[in-house]
């Protein structure tokens, strides 16, 4: 090895910067390619390692109410307050409301299947005909994890929740599953969702059949029905 380098050394101070750029293109190429992937392989490794991505302690599903990505960008930080540690968790609010465009549809159609399947979604944000829709498709559970959770940690709420509950009153499975059929809670006269100019009269929030954060969820309704 030491008289490979030495050879190698040798030749390469016999040519000049243009030979010496095209031999080590030439027989390196590979080399430097390697070296150029571990590189990043590392760089990543020590990134993740100093920088962790955070662990998401809320996912909402933002459906059907037109509203701009920088709105649901400010509402997410806001509803930052809720979690119990910051420096490792995240509340997320994704937009899945049909667009124009059949394209933009498909991909975002295919990503919101593939987040329930693999119970990334919490809860849905939507007006009364998409809840109703979410019903019927077997989307939504009963929300009466929620309500425990709230009637324990958040008494006042609850008692004031009464008006708010949105009943399914045609036959659904989960009634049988669950014992209720309290699907949804209304956040009209949310003055959380008022602030960011969002229309609230016609604003629901459910939880998805796969989630189990119901104090979480519970923390969310708290920030839009009493503000942030």
């Amino acid at each position: 090895m030491k008289n490979f380098f030495k050879n190698e050394w040798a030749k390469l101070r016999e040519m000049n910067f243009r030979d010496k750029r095209q031999y080590i293109w030439e027989y390196y190429k590979l080399h430097l390619f390697a070296l150029l992937i571990l590189a990043f392989i590392a760089g990543s490794i020590i990134n993740a390692i100093i920088n962790p991505s955070k662990d998401e302690y809320l996912y909402i599903a933002w459906i059907g109410i037109p509203v701009h990505p920088h709105t649901l960008a400010e509402m997410r930080e806001s509803l930052s307050i809720i979690v119990e540690n910051p420096e490792r968790q995240e509340v997320w609010i994704s937009d899945y409301s049909m667009t124009d465009n059949p394209q933009i549809n498909m991909a975002m159609q295919t990503r919101f299947v593939g987040m329930l399947r693999l119970g990334g979604l919490d809860v849905f944000m939507t007006n009364r005909e998409g809840m109703e829709e979410l019903v019927s498709e077997g989307f939504v559970k009963p929300i009466q994890g929620v309500l425990s959770a709230m009637a324990i940690n958040h008494p006042a709420m609850y008692r004031d929740m009464g008006e708010r509950l949105f009943t399914i009153y045609h036959d659904i499975p989960e009634a049988h599953i669950f014992g209720t059929n309290i699907m949804a809670i209304s956040l009209a006269g949310s003055p959380f969702a008022e602030y960011y100019g969002i229309d609230s009269n016609d604003l629901y929030i459910a939880m998805v059949a796969g989630t189990s954060r119901y104090e979480a969820i519970a923390k969310a309704l708290e920030v839009f029905l009493n503000g942030a």
